[in-house]
């Protein structure tokens, strides 16, 4: 294993077997017994059963997802009625029993491994990634104990054997094909296809990651099926071509040609991981992956280059990770609003006098101070028009999706304040329309200011395929205060606390030990990934807020320690409220 590629593997991911050679290829459908592909079908069944059969939009995917597995394995059409049994959960039968039927396979006897990786290259050989496919098959590496990791490098195995071909097509081969792209896309569109997914750009994808797979002849990385090496040359580019979208793999590439009803900005760019050297959020990935992250910052500080990406700074969600320039001058106003607002209120609770008050206002709920109270159109103006500009943002973003200018991969969303207003109403939008499932894999809204409406949410989780995720503070004051002057929304505020229904994808989180007021969402985002068990990337001095220098701090006299902006809130609120 190459030094680079292993430093980039956690500590405890020792012993992964890589460099099998092209006679240990497996092609499951060829090397199990038959008791091996009905119990790889049956576990696959139980699973999908488990995951989606309860809600109806799902049930047609389970479906046609079972159908392919059993063509792939090429079992007897007597099976498919037992499996509709287990499908439905009609019939009874554990995970652990088709476990251990498949470890009894002489290919399988080692590690269940190459199960993910035939899985993969079954949910992309028609050109499309359902997301749905994705939450089955990271069920499926959580069942069999593969690392979340492995499973992406499995992902990019398939990527290399799609690309593969085409890195080899001579001159004239490759003049052919691009003669053929034009005439089924648009000009434009085909060219930056071809570029993008041509050329040794593999390596770029992962900042040299997958640089082992193609220089040290690690091409089949823990094995690789005759059915995914197939899946090359002609059918490679046509796969490829459906994968990763006509404008070729990059979002970065989409801005709004027209204004959009209010909406004056909306543009992607992309956000990129930790390298050896840090990262400045900014750097460009050309090549595609099997999966997508959009990251929403809910305000924006300054108007420096990285401002919308700085509170994402150790995301390391997905391998191609994006983030959404929108509205950045009324998100500017907005964020210099909440900073004076808070460096007024900040000043007000160093009054011994007042600061009580303050507590005793924002406890009941009900009399807030009037000094708070005076500054009120300092902020509620710019906070109205962010929150209706956020749900024509969200709107459009749905557009966006649906249209799969991403391509055919599954979408993570990930936003906090005003960035999560924006996932709600994408949602929203897309629950209203048809062909919106599979798209999006899981949602993670973060301080949410929107309504905790146990209806409106259920409606959203019918098309995220894996979890959303509901990150409150019972101790946001600041988001109370703004909610003041309306009547609670039926559900109250989700942001405010936890949402009143049980559904099997729903995950509330209460970030009210690290959040005591709005403004630590963007302060405290490094601590609050880790929290909701997002993946984030570690400096070597560990895990950094993300508060830029500011003017917010008290002056210090005798032996006071500075307050910060943040400690701020929590003197204006050391109580939680639950209302």
């Amino acid at each position: 294993m190459s030094e680079a590629f292993e430093d980039y593997l956690p500590n405890d991911f020792e012993g992964v077997e890589v460099g099998i050679e092209s006679e240990d290829l497996l092609d499951l459908s060829k090397a199990l017994s038959d008791a091996g592909k009905y119990s790889y079908a049956g576990l696959c069944a139980v699973t999908l059963n488990k995951l989606f059969y309860y809600n109806e939009w799902d049930r047609k995917f389970c479906r046609e997802c079972m159908k392919c597995i059993i063509r792939h394995l090429e079992l007897p059409s007597t099976v498919q009625p037992i499996m509709d049994l287990l499908l439905k959960g009609e019939m009874e039968n554990t995970v652990d029993s088709f476990k251990d039927i498949l470890s009894t396979e002489s290919v399988l006897q080692e590690s269940l491994k190459p199960l993910l990786q035939d899985l993969i290259a079954i949910a992309v050989q028609e050109g499309e990634y359902d997301a749905r496919w994705r939450v089955l098959i990271r069920k499926m590496s959580e069942i069999i104990g593969c690392h979340f990791e492995e499973m992406e490098l499995y992902e990019i195995t398939v990527i290399h054997c799609l690309t593969r071909d085409q890195q080899n097509q001579s001159d004239a081969e490759k003049k052919a094909s691009k003669s053929r792209e034009r005439i089924v896309k648009a000009k434009r569109y085909a060219l930056i296809g071809l570029a993008t997914i041509g050329g040794g750009a593999l390596i770029g994808v992962t900042g040299g990651l997958a640089a082992p797979l193609i220089t040290s002849g690690l091409a089949p990385l823990f094995g690789t099926s005759a059915f995914l090496t197939a899946m090359g040359g002609v059918a490679g580019a046509a796969t490829m071509g459906t994968l990763f979208g006509a404008a070729g793999a990059s979002l970065a590439g989409y801005k709004m040609n027209k204004r959009v009803g209010e909406i004056e900005e909306f543009a992607f760019g992309q956000l990129c991981p930790y390298t050896d050297n840090g990262r400045d959020g900014l750097t460009m990935v050309t090549t595609p992956q099997l999966d997508v992250t959009i990251a929403i910052s809910g305000w924006i500080k300054d108007e420096r280059e990285d401002n919308f990406t700085r509170s994402w700074k150790v995301l390391s969600c997905s391998r191609e990770q994006y983030y959404l320039r929108y509205e950045s001058s009324y998100l500017l106003e907005l964020g210099r609003a909440l900073e004076y607002f808070m460096s007024i209120a900040l000043g007000m609770a160093a009054q011994e006098a007042l600061k009580y008050t303050i507590l005793s206002g924002i406890m009941t709920a009900i009399a807030w101070p009037a000094g708070l109270l005076g500054l009120a159109n300092v902020i509620d103006n710019p906070w109205g028009v962010c929150c209706r500009r956020s749900a024509q943002v969200g709107k459009h973003l749905a557009e966006v999706l649906l249209k799969r200018e991403h391509g055919r991969r599954p979408v993570t969303l990930i936003g906090y304040s005003l960035g999560a207003r924006v996932i709600f109403y994408c949602l929203r939008e897309m629950s209203e329309r048809e062909n919106s499932t599979g798209l999006v894999q899981d949602a993670i809204l973060i301080g949410s200011p929107c309504t905790g409406n146990p209806e409106k949410w259920k409606k959203i989780m019918q098309i995220v395929a894996g979890t959303v995720i509901n990150g409150y503070s019972k101790t946001d004051w600041l988001l109370r205060f703004l909610y003041r002057a309306l009547s609670m929304p039926r559900g109250g505020v989700a942001g405010l606390q936890a949402l009143e229904f049980e559904h099997p994808r729903l995950q509330n989180v209460d970030l009210s030990d690290i959040v005591t007021g709005h403004s630590d969402y963007y302060d405290h985002m490094p601590h609050i990934l880790k929290k909701l068990k997002i993946r984030v990337v570690e400096d070597p001095e560990g895990l950094p807020v993300t508060r830029s220098d500011s003017h917010l701090a008290v002056p210090v006299t005798n032996n006071e320690t500075p307050m910060t902006k943040s400690q701020s809130d929590s003197v204006l609120l050391n109580n939680n409220i639950d209302k």
